[in-house]
């Protein structure tokens, strides 16, 4: 077992099993990544090395009219036995149905899933590889997301966003030629999922102080290191600088790994991601096009930053919230989550009768030790960058910066607040906003703050 330190490159967190100070070793299942100029031209002689029989490539539209036959080319010159199925969509849905349709297509000849494609195309790839004990490659084609490494797979089953148990891959590409050809809109997509890990480290350590949940100061220095690397020659992407959009899919890269180390998405996902995923689901039931899950990510951060901002800059009345907590009916929050979740709300309600977030006992415990822990609660919020700045990142990317700029209402922003947080059990600001009792007054004041502007 080795011992960790800071400085290390992507290859360095591969095949090996870590010490950790925090008492728990760190390991991830990936073997080889390969992000470089020209990395595509060594896929043959990855398979090779992996001892592959048959391969089974998946692609959806547009990766395959894009690579498709680059691709096919280089399997054909090395006589590489392969099966492949393009799911029709240039935008598919991580939801049963394309699941399915892939799973009616899949060659059970095929000893390793190959997925060529970003977010959703992973996903799939990741968790049908996973529940037939096979092995996948992901060739990454746009710096949009960080799900590359992770060891979950994010999919909407019943109307719901989510999280599986999954598996990391095998091997990551990620031809930074190829990269470079992405759409700007996806690349800064990629930098707004970044972006997102500001405020999910703020919620995990106020987790860590108000419910003792686990927390790794080492996994949270690695996705600082993401956020630093992302952050560093922003102004250079505007030219896709091919250096800095490689430094950029590292950083992805870094962020699943740690999410690998910790063995859940808490060091990558938090309050953001929770609104984006709200987000997404009424957008899906509306039938509407579906938004970048990275530029939903960069918007929602904006405005967990703005809540943020408001809450540590008001006096706290914790006699106030534990008045609140008292009255709290769950008949009511059940009609609520009725209107917030119209096709989903069972699953809603099922999660909230397992674990009891809302139930007035255990809000009045966190609200007692939040009561304790308030002045370094205050403090963790206060090293935050402002709303403002992360707002004029994006800006500058002429990336969208506000919930109007992709069609969000302030109705289903309001609700957002409310209800994202039933996703998951998952201590965070929503949570905080929920226990404290003004989760409404505060998102009309972040509604308002991006109204103004």
């Amino acid at each position: 077992m080795t011992v960790m330190n800071n400085d290390r490159s992507l290859a360095d967190y591969l095949n090996k099993e870590y010490f950790c100070n925090c008492g728990k070793p760190h390991s991830v299942g990936i073997q080889q990544i390969l992000i470089d100029e020209d990395a595509i031209y060594r896929l043959p002689e990855l398979i090779y090395s992996l001892n592959i029989k048959k391969s089974f490539f998946l692609y959806d539209r547009t990766t395959y009219q894009l690579f498709g036959s680059k691709i096919i080319n280089l399997l054909n010159q090395e006589k590489l036995s392969y099966s492949d199925y393009i799911i029709p969509s240039s935008e598919p849905v991580p939801n049963e149905q394309t699941l399915g349709e892939v799973l009616v297509h899949y060659d059970r000849d095929c000893d390793i899933f190959i997925a060529i494609g970003s977010g959703t195309i992973n996903d799939i790839s990741r968790f049908i590889s996973y529940k037939f004990h096979i092995p996948y490659i992901i060739v990454g084609t746009a710096p949009s997301m960080d799900g590359y490494a992770s060891n979950v797979a994010p999919l909407i089953v019943q109307n719901m966003k989510t999280t599986y148990e999954a598996h990391t891959p095998i091997a990551i590409v990620g031809d930074v030629n190829l990269l470079s050809t992405a759409p700007m809109n996806m690349i800064a997509a990629g930098v707004g999922d970044i972006l997102g890990k500001y405020t999910c480290l703020c919620d995990w350590n106020m987790s860590s102080l108000i419910t003792d949940e686990y927390y790794c100061e080492t996994i949270v220095n690695m996705v600082k290191e993401s956020l630093e690397t992302t952050t560093a020659n922003i102004e250079l992407l505007k030219n896709k600088n091919s250096g800095v959009i490689k430094n950029i899919m590292e950083a992805l890269v870094l962020s699943g790994i740690a999410m690998s180390f910790a063995g859940n998405s808490r060091p990558a996902s938090g309050s953001e991601h929770h609104l984006s995923h709200y987000w997404e689901m009424m957008y899906l039931m509306q039938n509407k096009k579906p938004i970048l899950h990275g530029t939903k990510v960069g918007i929602a951060t904006v405005a967990v930053l703005k809540a943020y901002e408001i809450l540590a800059s008001q006096p706290i009345d914790f006699v106030k919230a534990e008045q609140n907590a008292s009255r709290y009916s769950s008949t009511q929050w059940e009609a609520n989550m009725k209107l917030c979740y119209p096709n989903s709300y069972e699953s809603v309600i099922e999660l909230e009768n397992k674990v009891r977030k809302n139930d007035p006992e255990n809000v009045m415990t966190r609200l007692k030790r939040m009561e304790q822990m308030w002045p370094s609660m205050k403090d963790r919020i206060n090293a935050l960058p402002s709303a403002n700045h992360i707002r004029n990142m994006l800006d500058s990317l002429q990336a969208p910066s506000d919930p109007m700029a992709i069609g969000i209402d302030k109705t289903l922003f309001i609700n957002s607040f409310i209800a994202a947080k039933e996703l998951r059990n998952r201590y965070g600001l929503l949570q905080i906003l929920f226990d404290l009792g003004i989760t409404q007054e505060v998102a009309e004041e972040v509604w308002a703050y991006f109204a103004q502007k």
